[in-house]
This record gives structure tokens, C-alpha cells and sequence, in this order.
């Protein structure tokens, strides 16, 4: 009984924590790769390894073609106990692909927030698919990655858990339709 009470009060806590309405800081959507609106809470995630992303298709990285990804802006709710940015190439299916970046931010996290990384080496936009994702780890049942309220954009919440070692659509988990709190900032 003791466990539930802890757990109702984390889930209390953690949805307090991540009820913001305000944008994240940037620059106007012309500059940006996202699918997601404000923030409006985060999934309740059992203990375990995970990573939320955002995948944009050749359709959506097209009109970058020859800019370069600069930042990676998304919101955290509850610090996890590691994080990293990560961005892949093109996918083969339902997988992203090959790891083009990644950057250990565990130590400059802010939460509730919004968290900006800026890339040490911007990743050119060559009109290819991309997939910018946030992996962090927690010991117990948690929310640290935000989402909006939806309603789901595909392609705007697709999930990897080590619990089943698999990429799904949080819908394709869940059937709730939300966002990933992840954007892409696109610079010269």
C-alpha cells in the first residue's frame, strides 16, 4: 500500500511539474523541424532505457536542403538519471539509421524546462530523412519527456523501450495521441 501511495504521489508531482503552456525558446517554426504544440505534460514511464524521437522524412527535411542542424530544443519534466541527444540518418522501416550525433547532457539538464544542446558539429541538411531523439534512463516509474496534448502528427512520437527493445509509436503503445516535445533548430 505504501508503493502506491508513493507512486500516486510521484504521478501527482510529476504532472504538476510538467503543466507549462508557454513555447519553448527559439527562433519562429520557419527555422524549426517539429510536429509538437507547448508543452502540456509527459507519459508516465516505467524503470528502464528509453528514447523519444521525432523523425522527419525527406518531405520535411527538404526545404532545409543546404542549411545545417544547429540545436536540439526539447522539454524535460522529472531529471532523469542520464540523457543524451542523439540524431540519426535515414531509417530502414520503423528503425532510424545510422547515429550521426550524439552528446551526453545529463549533467546540464533543467526540469521542468525546456533544454537546449547546442551541436558541437551541426549535421548538414542534405534533404534526407533525420531522427532527433532524447534517450534518458530512469530507475523508477517516472515522466521526463514532455509531450503536447495532441493530436498525434505521425511521425512526432515514436519510442524505443528496453523493456521490449523495439521503436513504436507511443499511439502504437498507448493509444494516447501526443507529440514528443522535440525540436530541431536549423541554421546557415
Amino acid at each position: 500500500m505504501k508503493g502506491m501511495y508513493m507512486l500516486s504521489l510521484l504521478a501527482i508531482l510529476a504532472v504538476s511539474a510538467c503543466q507549462q503552456e508557454d513555447e519553448s525558446p527559439g527562433p519562429s517554426g520557419q527555422n524549426v523541424l517539429n510536429y509538437d504544440g507547448p508543452n502540456a505534460t509527459g507519459p508516465l514511464l516505467l524503470a528502464g532505457e528509453f528514447e523519444a524521437a521525432a523523425r522527419f522524412p525527406a518531405t520535411e527535411t527538404a526545404v532545409f536542403q543546404g542549411r545545417s542542424l544547429k540545436e536540439v530544443t526539447w522539454f524535460m519534466g522529472v531529471l532523469p538519471t542520464s540523457c543524451k541527444v542523439r540524431v540519426y540518418g535515414p531509417g530502414n522501416g520503423n528503425e532510424p539509421g545510422s547515429l550521426l550525433y550524439s552528446a551526453d547532457v545529463t549533467d546540464r539538464l533543467q526540469a521542468p524546462d525546456w533544454n537546449t544542446h547546442e551541436l558541437r558539429d551541426p549535421i548538414p541538411i542534405d534533404g534526407q530523412e533525420l531522427w532527433i531523439s532524447i534517450a534518458f534512463t530512469h530507475p523508477a516509474t517516472q515522466q521526463s519527456i514532455g509531450c503536447d496534448a495532441g493530436p498525434n502528427v505521425p511521425d512526432g512520437d515514436w519510442l524505443f523501450s528496453s523493456n521490449d527493445n523495439q521503436w513504436r509509436t507511443y499511439v502504437q503503445r498507448t493509444g494516447e495521441s501526443v507529440n514528443w516535445n522535440i525540436r530541431g533548430v536549423v541554421g546557415e
